[in-house]
């Protein structure tokens, strides 16, 4: 039995063990619940007193330094001062761009200075530091380039805490190649560029936009008296801008967001929305629904490619269907008897996103509860390591349903 079960990416747990020779191994879960090992098994010498950190490091796949491999660090523990804060920093982005880097702690907002941590290369963990409780800012450069690649903005660092701080590989939205992860009892947070922003794409969901001599909708952003000219300009039914492509987004910055729809060249709300978006963050937002019932859907995306499986995310945009069931079954074989993977699916609902083994599928959609197909067999060919999106909506003339197809599906 596994002593830890489903973890993802950037996930932690602390565990208590008996001292002494220990085999470590990391299996990956695939489709179906086999497994494959990835690591291991290595053994790794626990001694009495001390605490440890085990690390899976590196890509699946990979060779040398940038091979998966368990990263073991002791920890005695020690501190000078009960209410200072305890640091350990640790590299841990595989990127081959990433590789030497100098890292710099300061108050927010000062000069750099001298880093604390020079020519800080992969893998490489290091002692720990004490600094007081209160606000820092963390950048990273690569080593002896004052260029900042990344930058934390004000990080608030509480008294008594003992902090695990590693630079992983950027899978959020932003150009910062490196984002941070900070581990403490085994509960990890994360922490974006603060100049990362957030990511946008629009999906046009929504069949029967008034005609007027097109059947588009104009996209203002934070623009409440649409005076000005809109983001995006007629937007098609069922297209995506910028793109339907994986990772195609309007940058736009974190925080509260206006969203305004309109018919093409119509200079009237249809629908407005705030969203609260993160930064770091990517988003699909669909314009759904008949046109007179718009609604404004946000979606989180997660863009990050799995190496022993693709990964399918079915979102319910047909604002006219019913609940529906959703199947993925072999190339021309129907539902039969089998088991959808998704089951009694509302309007605006998303799954999460699903591991599936590599190859070739047809989706179908039916009511839910029953037989009748609404949508399908849609065929669709699905890569490892690739991330995919379906949306069901309504065909052009509103007479049945059809999915639009979005993310790896597209090749740029």
């Amino acid at each position: 039995m596994p002593v830890v079960g489903g973890a993802d990416y950037k996930q932690a747990r602390q565990l208590e063990t008996v001292s002494g020779a220990r085999s470590v191994t990391v299996d990956a879960v695939l489709p179906g619940g086999e497994t494959t090992r990835v690591i291991g098994p290595a053994t790794v010498d626990l001694a009495e007193g001390l605490s440890y950190d085990i690390i899976a490091v590196g890509d699946v796949g990979g060779t040398g330094d940038r091979a998966l491999a368990p990263l073991v660090v002791s920890d005695d523990g020690a501190r000078e001062d009960a209410d200072s804060v305890r640091l350990r920093v640790a590299h841990l982005a595989s990127l081959p761009a990433v590789n030497a880097v100098d890292v710099y702690v300061t108050a927010p907002g000062d000069p750099l200075g001298e880093p604390l941590l020079a020519d800080f290369t992969f893998k490489t963990v290091s002692d720990p530091v004490e600094v007081p409780a209160g606000d820092y800012q963390i950048r990273i450069t690569a080593a002896n380039d004052p260029t900042v690649a990344y930058d934390s903005g004000t990080v608030p660092l509480a008294a008594g805490s003992d902090l695990l701080v590693g630079a992983v590989n950027n899978t959020g939205f932003g150009d910062s190649p490196v984002s941070l992860i900070v581990e403490s009892g085994g509960s990890v947070s994360e922490i974006f560029d603060t100049n990362a922003g957030a990511g946008v794409r629009v999906v046009h969901n929504s069949y029967n936009t008034p005609a007027m001599n097109n059947t588009g909708v104009d996209v203002y952003v934070n623009d409440q008296a649409l005076a000005g000219a809109p983001a995006i300009a007629n937007l098609e039914f069922p297209n995506a801008a910028p793109s339907a492509a994986l990772g195609s987004y309007a940058a736009l910055a974190a925080g509260d967001t206006r969203i305004d729809v309109t018919a093409a060249g119509v200079k009237s709300s249809a629908i407005n929305a705030t969203l609260p978006l993160a930064n770091g963050v990517g988003y699909t937002v669909l314009a759904a629904n008949e046109f007179a019932a718009l609604q404004l859907l946000p979606y989180t995306d997660d863009n990050r490619s799995g190496a022993t499986s693709a990964r399918l995310r079915v979102i319910h945009g047909a604002g006219t269907a019913p609940n529906v069931d959703v199947y993925l079954t072999a190339v021309g074989a129907g539902i039969g008897n089998g088991e959808p993977v998704l089951s009694d699916v509302p309007f605006e609902a998303a799954s999460d996103y699903l591991y599936v083994a590599e190859g070739d599928y047809d989706v179908i959609v039916t009511v839910a509860g029953t037989g009748t197909v609404a949508i399908g067999p849609a065929t669709v060919s699905l890569a490892s390591g690739s991330t995919y999106s379906v949306v069901a909506r309504e065909n052009a003339d509103g007479s049945g349903f059809d999915v639009t197809l979005l993310d790896d599906f597209i090749i740029n």
